[in-house]
């Protein structure tokens, strides 16, 4: 298609005169410049339909009809398939950078051709990425600086290197030796995993804001052992058979693993590759060639290029055949978990003080921990700091948890208030909140663990505490 005018003409959004217009739809009264099919472009990246671009289902302005992209002016194609580069080249992928991803030097997740931020593509992408940055983080916790330890729970009788049924945990190195103090972390539902408050702020922020090292580092600067649960990986997924296909078997299982919403489906997704070529004697030697210099090309251009089948599978809209998955005994239900955790781990620990920090539903879990265990917890535990919590006191709830939770507890909330502004709040029950309530510096939910770790160690520690007049605190680099 003849994409440029040699004449002056209109370009139809702006009105601007251009010598170079491009026509990228059916519609030749469509012909925009450069510019504005740039804004139009990085209108529909920014909002998250450049997989239906790259689908060929993106609409004109005007006519509504699809845009061919490769019609598209030369700059906008390549930052596309820059783009299109980010799609692994299998079904499995192991590791962020099979996606071109990183993490900077700042811990931003960047393109590592471009440098540019995550750019949203389909849920199943991101899903699958996700998974890889729990792999990635996980990694880090386990080795130097930091040195983590890996559980697997339930404890099992014997030694076994098949962790298949079971969730994992993490503990610093001095967990079973350091008697001065404990932090013990402990995340919201949904998808994160270990070492995570929010994988959305992991993959579009930073590991400052979205992940737990922040707290991890201000635990070892106050010598802290430190304890980090997983309460939302209450089942795993039954073994597959040996004729599943191995990629999407190993796809299902993150995403059943992860707790994702997946519907049935009777069409099994399979990576098909044809690689034969058969010759026969009486070819001649320059057939030989012809078919060697296409074979090369052919080598050469799938350097870079990605089979169609992939594109589609992670371009696609529906989700994954759903595994058949089996609750985790012991461990089936976050709270369960939480208890489980205390009652095997926690009671090890030598650490003659604890300082617990809670987001989102983890809030919910630890008080039901106090409920079951307040007895033997309360003498030991030092300070409770929620963040942008899930929990309440009961009207029947014990006065020893009231009374901590007045005097030990506090709530970072999210708000547009600086970081530690007390927050007030009409309650529609009696009792009132459960503890002293602030700003954690941030409106959003998600943010509210990363914006709100300078306040939280200031409430664990107030001797740390800068005297100024200034709330709003910078949050502590890793």
């Amino acid at each position: 298609m003849d994409d440029t005018s040699e004449n002056v003409d209109e370009c139809a959004i702006c009105n601007e005169e251009s010598t170079k217009l491009y026509q990228c739809c059916p519609n030749k009264s469509d012909s925009c410049c450069e510019t504005c099919w740039s804004k139009f472009i990085s209108s529909a990246i920014d909002t998250g339909k450049v997989a239906s671009l790259l689908t060929g289902k993106l609409t004109c302005h005007y006519c509504h009809e699809p845009i061919d992209r490769n019609s598209l002016p030369e700059k906008i194609q390549t930052r596309v398939n820059n783009i299109l580069l980010t799609i692994p080249k299998t079904k499995n992928p192991k590791s962020i950078e099979d996606f071109n991803y990183s993490y900077n030097n700042s811990n931003e997740l960047r393109n590592c051709l471009t440098n540019e931020k995550f750019i949203f593509l389909t849920q199943r992408y991101y899903n699958l990425l996700g998974s890889c940055i729990d792999t990635y983080i996980q990694s880090l916790m386990k080795s130097d600086p930091w040195n983590y330890q890996e559980i697997w729970l339930p404890i099992k009788d014997e030694p076994t290197d098949d962790h298949s049924d079971q969730v994992n945990i993490f503990t610093s190195s001095d967990f079973n030796t350091n008697e001065n103090g404990c932090l013990i972390l402990l995340q919201g539902s949904g998808v994160v995993r270990p070492g995570q408050w929010a994988r959305s702020c992991c993959i579009n922020d930073s590991l400052d804001i979205g992940s737990m090292f922040p707290y991890m580092t201000k635990a070892k600067e106050h010598n802290l052992s430190v304890i980090i649960l997983n309460p939302n990986q209450t089942s795993y997924v039954e073994k597959v058979s040996v004729d599943t296909d191995d990629d999407t078997a190993s796809v299902n299982k993150k995403e059943a693993s992860a707790n994702e919403d997946t519907n049935a489906s009777n069409k099994t997704e399979d990576i098909v590759v044809t690689n034969s070529t058969s010759t026969t004697d009486k070819e001649s030697k320059s057939t030989e060639e012809k078919l060697s210099a296409t074979s090369d090309d052919k080598n050469k251009k799938d350097e870079n290029s990605i089979d169609d089948d992939i594109i589609s599978f992670y371009l696609s809209t529906n989700p994954l055949p759903r595994q058949i998955t089996k609750k985790i005994p012991d461990l089936s239900t976050s709270r369960e978990h939480v208890l489980y955790v205390y009652d095997h781990i926690i009671t090890q620990c030598p650490a003659t003080k604890f300082y617990t920090v809670a987001h989102s539903a983890g809030g919910d879990g630890l008080m039901f921990l106090l409920r079951k265990r307040y007895d033997k917890i309360l003498p030991k535990l030092a300070k409770i700091a929620f963040t942008d919590s899930v929990h309440s006191v009961l009207p029947l709830e014990s006065n020893e948890i009231k009374s901590f939770l007045k005097s030990n507890a506090i709530h970072f909330i999210a708000s547009d208030e600086p970081m530690g502004a007390p927050i007030d709040y009409v309650y529609d029950f009696s009792q009132g909140p459960a503890c002293q309530e602030v700003s954690a510096g941030h409106p959003k939910h998600e943010y509210t663990s990363g914006h709100a770790v300078q306040g939280v160690f200031n409430f664990f520690f107030p001797i740390d505490t800068p005297n100024d007049d200034d709330d709003n605190i910078d949050r502590t680099k890793f």
